[in-house]
């Protein structure tokens, strides 16, 4: 008997027309097989659409958060001395935000609180959705084929998957909501794929273990669409899902590429159509999924929602790369400490502390993949198009490019292509690239904020420098409240701080007199190292008055620095780039800094912390 893939007519929506033999059924079980919750015919209105206004909740409420955040970025007043109650719920607010975990046994390190607390609630409610109502299994055959277990999981899973896919693109709806960027929605992205993949698990072992049962396995899978197709669609939804779990992906990075590219089409018009050349098993799991639900009651409505969803972005994301056009170019410059720098003149603008996707055209097999690079300069340092000479300016008074500078730390992979190119003949070397962004940044404004502490692990300073900058033009135009600003930069070597030394040096000697900056670096690896009494890095210059900087040897204690800055009257703002424990470190400090905010023990009125990681 051949397969019809799908049922024909193909129709927009199944009938929902019932066809039990109530002959058969005792009143009991009439009465259950209709009922809400249980009926094969309102599972989708009961499970699928629950799901669906369970995450439309969720964004709606951190939404409403994000305008009363950034209301508050736009109307917060001068000199706030006292703590008013909505400080205080701020505060507890911000300190669960703030907290993370370590767990040594496996050198995990935990996304923040918050975080664990959302992912625990979807944890807890799907579970009980899933599990809540009973009977599991059909007391008797004639109320129906798929038994309720797998009716209601399916139909979870369904739900899930337009906000499973949203969740993981870098241009959605969500991250305009919630003013959440799309990097840090990336554990929800994960995570939701874990719970889909576990609800569609549920789904599948019923008729597996109901076919065995009847010993009929064979006959199903021969004569019924829905058992292939539901393998079909299980298997590529496996690889992602343990392929994407953190150990993993980040051990086997490289494997996990390589496999990736052998699905792709490794032309050079995809790769200009496609900015991030998604894996293909994710394509073959819609397929599969897609026919498996065979329109069944409302299935294919999701798919529909999907499509439209991930459509727009991609287009989105497309179109800003063209808009942000095809015929840049990048040099790239090695730098002590195994740095790369990378640097390319465009018209693209951007904000400090913001990252593109760049793909770079004339590397071989990395063509086939974008990556992200945060910048290190601000969008209005140019570079005169004819004498090659950059300035300072207004990009409307000036007929010159920008120039983007990011920096790249060789690990493997993209990054230890660079440094071959780099390191090449010894000469700076040129590949056309394509830019995709700008995405992320400062969520909040620095700039209303009484004082601002920035603080860089490794290259990490490349995000907070950015931000630095900034403060300093904007003070000078007369649109910053804030006062003083710190900058705690850890590195590992004395090469290292050349990366950035000049820049912070000219910074600081360009800085207006009324702005306060002290500049701190420790060289973690360096015990020859000593304090400079507030005197300049570069030997022979004196400190300007209202500024100092210092070098230390050994690691900065991280908790001592962010309480320390927090101890006065006034608002304070954070941002830290590092890594995983550089960051903790901070964010724990943070935490116990907003818990006095929150007794009322604290002379801070206001903090807020922005943490930048290495990898998503």
């Amino acid at each position: 008997m051949p397969l019809v893939w799908l049922t024909h007519p193909v129709l927009w929506h199944a009938d929902r027309t019932a066809s039990w033999n109530f002959t058969a059924m005792t009143a009991e079980e009439i009465w259950l097989v209709q009922a809400k919750w249980h009926s094969f015919y309102s599972a989708d209105w009961d499970y699928g659409q629950t799901t669906v206004y369970l995450f439309c909740a969720g964004i709606f409420l951190f939404g409403v958060a994000n305008l009363f955040f950034q209301l508050r970025q736009r109307t917060s007043g001068d000199g706030i001395r006292k703590v008013p109650l909505y400080n205080k719920v701020v505060a507890a607010s911000r300190s669960i935000g703030a907290k993370q975990f370590y767990v040594p046994m496996f050198d995990y390190y935990s996304p923040p609180l918050t975080a664990i607390l959302v992912v625990a609630g979807m944890i807890v409610f799907f579970c009980a959705l899933t599990f809540a109502a009973r009977p599991y299994i059909w007391p008797n055959p004639e109320m129906g084929y798929s038994w309720p277990i797998a009716t209601r999981s399916g139909w979870i899973s369904i739900g899930m998957m337009p906000f499973l896919f949203v969740l993981g693109t870098k241009v959605n709806f969500i991250s305009m909501v919630t003013g959440v960027s799309h990097e840090k929605l990336q554990v929800y992205h994960r995570w939701t794929a874990w719970i889909m993949y576990v609800t569609s698990l549920v789904h599948t072992f019923p008729f597996i273990v109901k076919a065995i049962h009847e010993h009929n396995m064979v006959y199903y899978w021969d004569t019924m669409v829905y058992y292939w197709t539901g393998v079909a669609a299980l298997v590529p939804q496996t690889w992602m899902v343990f392929m994407s779990w953190g150990p993993i992906r980040n051990r086997y990075y490289e494997t996990f590429k390589k496999l990736h590219f052998m699905y792709e089409t490794p032309s050079l018009l995809r790769c200009m159509f496609d900015p991030n050349s998604e894996n293909s098993a994710s394509g073959i799991f819609v397929s599969a999924l897609f026919i498996h639900c065979d329109f069944e009651l409302t299935s294919w409505d999701y798919f529909w929602v999907t499509a439209a969803l991930y459509g727009a972005s991609w287009f989105s994301r497309v179109g800003r790369t063209f808009y942000n056009g095809l015929g840049s170019s990048a040099t790239f410059e090695m730098l002590p400490e195994n740095m790369v720098k990378v640097i390319i003149p465009t018209k693209v603008a951007w904000k400090p502390g913001q990252h593109f996707f760049i793909r770079f055209l004339n590397l071989g097999i990395h063509a086939a993949s974008s990556h992200p690079f945060t910048i290190a300069s601000l969008p209005d340092v140019l570079v005169d198009s004819k004498e090659g000479a950059t300035t300072t300016t207004s990009p409307s008074k000036s007929g010159g490019e920008r120039v983007m500078e990011v920096y790249a730390r060789v690990h493997g992979g993209i990054t230890a292509r660079l440094a071959a190119v780099a390191q090449n003949g010894g000469a700076l070397k040129t590949s056309r690239v394509l830019l995709d962004g700008p995405y992320g940044g400062f969520e909040g404004n620095l700039r209303a904020y009484d004082r601002v502490l920035l603080l860089g692990g490794g290259s990490g300073v490349s995000f907070v420098v950015p931000l630095l900058l900034d403060l300093i033009r904007s003070f000078d135009a007369d649109q910053s409240r804030c006062r003083k600003v710190s900058l705690v930069w850890a590195v590992r070597t004395n090469g290292a701080l050349s990366w950035f030394d000049d820049v912070i040096s000219r910074a600081i000697k360009a800085r207006p007199e009324q702005l306060s900056i002290d500049v701190s670096y420790y060289v973690t690896s360096d015990p020859t190292a000593t304090v400079d009494d507030g005197a300049s890095v570069q030997s022979g210059k004196s400190k300007p008055e209202g500024a100092g900087v210092s070098r230390s040897s050994g690691r900065p204690h991280l908790p001592t620095i962010v309480k320390d800055f927090c101890t006065d009257h006034g608002t304070v703002a954070i941002a830290t780039c590092g890594p995983d424990s550089f960051n903790m470190d901070i964010g724990n400090a943070v935490a116990e800094c907003e818990l006095g905010i929150l007794r009322g023990t604290s002379a801070c009125s206001e903090i807020y912390l922005h943490r930048e990681t290495y990898s998503w």
